[in-house]
């Protein structure tokens, strides 16, 4: 499916306030990141560069754990700003979409948390990032494969293109060198499928299609996700999260 970009930046923006409770598994994602990154690429570094910021959840982990000298942070959301500067407030902010912007600067490492998967063309971006990563420099990022919210696609038809690890790892393999590739599926459990779309809908992760909901269609997805996606009284959402660490050629 095509990304409609203004879609994105519109649903992420409208669930800025909801997203720091709501995201809970993009959260831990960003804490598993740095302990990758702690791990694999160590601890200092001159210039990082993160891209999709959000609310900062990477960012606060790396202020943390992480010595740098500058900070470049990059967000299609402009308010992001004030989130980043908030946490860092020397960061250099870089307002609009990562693949359109241009990145003037060498950086030691290049962090990402959750938005790969929102890439419209990846093969384009790594080259972007290699061209902007110093030598030896780390590109440390995270995303979703291709079980992710594997109940909404088969019950609206609707998904992102997740990548399968295969076309992931060769792509990434052009540019970088791949010190680590993980992946995992996790299970959260929901009251209702309301309630599923209510969590998408405040994490703002439902800038995929401009569903115009019914009240017909809205009874059509209850009984078919509580059919088909029910455990225990509860009903499921996959996620499945990539963790891949990367070291430029």
């Amino acid at each position: 499916m095509l990304i409609n970009k203004d879609l994105v930046k519109y649903r992420f923006s409208k669930s800025l306030n909801s997203y720091d409770n709501t995201a809970v598994v993009q959260k831990e994602m960003a804490t598993l990141l740095i302990d990758k990154i702690l791990t694999d690429c160590g601890k200092n570094f001159r210039k990082v560069f993160e891209f999709g910021v959000g609310t900062g959840f990477l960012s606060k982990n790396i202020l943390d754990k992480i010595t740098f000298e500058e900070y470049y942070a990059n967000d299609i959301i402009e308010e992001s700003e004030f989130c980043i500067k908030n946490i860092i407030d020397n960061a250099k902010f870089l307002a609009g979409d990562i693949e359109k912007i241009e990145l003037n600067h060498k950086f030691d490492l290049v962090v990402s948390n959750a938005v790969m998967q929102w890439i419209t063309d990846v093969d384009e971006l790594l080259f972007k990032i290699k061209n902007c990563t110093t030598q030896n420099g780390f590109f440390a990022f995270t995303t979703f494969g291709e079980q992710n919210y594997k109940e909404i696609k088969e019950t609206t038809g609707v998904s992102l293109n997740y990548l399968k690890s295969e076309t992931l790892k060769e792509k990434c393999e052009k540019y970088f060198e791949i010190i680590s590739y993980d992946e995992n599926v996790q299970t959260l459990y929901f009251d209702t499928p309301l309630d599923v779309l209510k969590h998408i809908k405040q994490s703002g992760t439902n800038g995929i299609a401009a569903t115009h909901w019914t009240v017909s269609k809205l009874k059509e997805f209850e009984k078919f996700y509580k059919d088909n996606f029910s455990v225990a009284n509860k009903v499921i959402l996959t996620y499945n999260p990539v963790y891949v660490i990367l070291k430029l050629k």
